[in-house]
């Protein structure tokens, strides 16, 4: 295993199409937790409406894996600007069990691999997620100041899944993001106790904003090992933590020509 320029190219490459990806959003992390497997299609919603009504829509499409092990893998469709081309799809794949964090790239059969051996999983109990957000790039976590009290909203079931809503309003202040008055958002929150993820978010605000993030085709059941594995005819690059630079990047297998 050698170190080569074509390596970092690669990286570059492959972390320049994912940067493509739209500002974070309230989409929320899947958790890992051991045995609760399931897999979704998530959808993210964004509505703008500016001072003449006009309705700007974006929509993001998200599919989630978790094996009873705690791995989850994220298969995400990235819009690529001002173009009508196909969506890319990137893949993360969090394996809990070897503590590797692996980047797919499908279009170019990569795969850059981020060994964390401290970060295996830890049998932890689900809990229900806590409501936070965003708001003109600030993140808003839970233990905030401007948060008013949760209020319940009862249990109901969303898509088979049995959910527990709650609903919280935060005041951004005024002056606080440039803004000349003060702004409430308002999240509704209903979430699945026995799986901790969030089934359906909505988030609006006082200025006209709205972010609704749901989940369909929710099945709680094994996903296939494979989903949590770099396929064998990939080209792995590796990603190390180095003290000197912060990261250290080297070529890792190709694949055999049988596989090509």
């Amino acid at each position: 295993m050698r170190r080569i320029a074509f390596a970092s190219l690669s990286l570059a490459l492959a972390m320049g199409a994912q940067a493509q990806t739209p500002e974070p959003s309230e989409a929320p992390e899947i958790q890992a937790v051991i045995g609760a497997p399931f897999s979704d299609t998530a959808v993210e919603e964004t509505t703008r409406v500016m001072q003449d009504g006009t309705r700007f829509v974006h929509s993001l499409t998200t599919r989630h894996y978790r094996s009873g092990q705690g791995s989850v893998r994220s298969e995400r469709e990235v819009p690529i600007p001002g173009s009508s081309d196909e969506p890319h799809t990137i893949v993360t794949i969090n394996n809990k069990v070897t503590g590797e964090l692996d980047s797919l790239f499908p279009s170019g059969k990569m795969a850059s691999v981020m060994q964390r051996t401290a970060m295996k999983v830890v049998d932890t109990p689900v809990t229900l997620p806590e409501i936070r957000t965003t708001f003109a790039g600030m993140r808003i976590g839970p233990k905030d100041p401007g948060w008013s009290a949760p209020v319940s909203l009862g249990e109901k079931t969303l898509d088979g899944v049995h959910v527990v809503g709650s609903q919280r309003v935060y005041t951004v202040a005024a002056g606080k993001v440039g803004n000349s008055k003060a702004v409430t958002v308002t999240v509704q929150q209903w979430s699945s106790p026995e799986l901790g993820i969030i089934v359906d978010k909505l988030v609006s605000s006082t200025t006209g904003g709205e972010f609704h993030y749901h989940l369909t085709q929710l099945t709680q059941a094994e996903p296939d090992a494979s989903l949590f594995t770099v396929p064998a005819d990939y080209k792995k690059i590796l990603v190390k933590r180095n003290a000197a630079n912060g990261v250290e990047v080297e070529t890792a297998s190709t694949p055999t020509t049988a596989n090509r």
